[in-house]
């Protein structure tokens, strides 16, 4: 969990960084989109992630048989919130709406392919340990 969490941070980190260089450089696509949008977008996934992560790890300490089916209990659920989440920041900027839908396009498929392969990662050395 720990490796994740530091991985996690590093991750956050250097995307809240790429997020305010876009709109310093200056680029146009995003110039309708706040400039606190996207890092907080970021933050969110952040979190997201890390309490998803943490509660499907404790799924499979505590329960592996149930593991698949809480993972895509879980998967499901964060999906529906990233939904939420999407909308209401499209509804909250009319004009930069689709631009901060690209903008949370990228970040939902970095941190879901990071957490992947970190889970993949955390099944596999605990196979090992078994």
């Amino acid at each position: 969990m720990k490796r994740y969490l530091i991985g996690l941070i590093a991750l956050t980190v250097v995307m809240v960084l790429l997020a305010f260089a876009t709109k310093w450089t200056g680029m146009e696509f995003f110039a309708p989109v706040p400039v606190w949008m996207l890092p907080v977008a970021t933050l969110y996934f952040a979190v997201a992630y890390g309490v998803q992560y943490w509660l499907t790890v404790g799924s499979m300490n505590k329960h592996p048989k149930a593991f698949v089916q809480f993972f895509l209990a879980t998967t499901v659920a964060v999906l529906f919130l990233h939904i939420v989440v999407l909308v209401g920041g499209m509804l909250y900027n009319p004009a930069g709406g689709k631009r901060f839908a690209v903008g949370f396009l990228v970040l939902y498929v970095v941190y879901t392919v990071y957490m992947t392969v970190a889970l993949v990662h955390h099944v596999r050395n605990a196979g090992m340990r078994n």
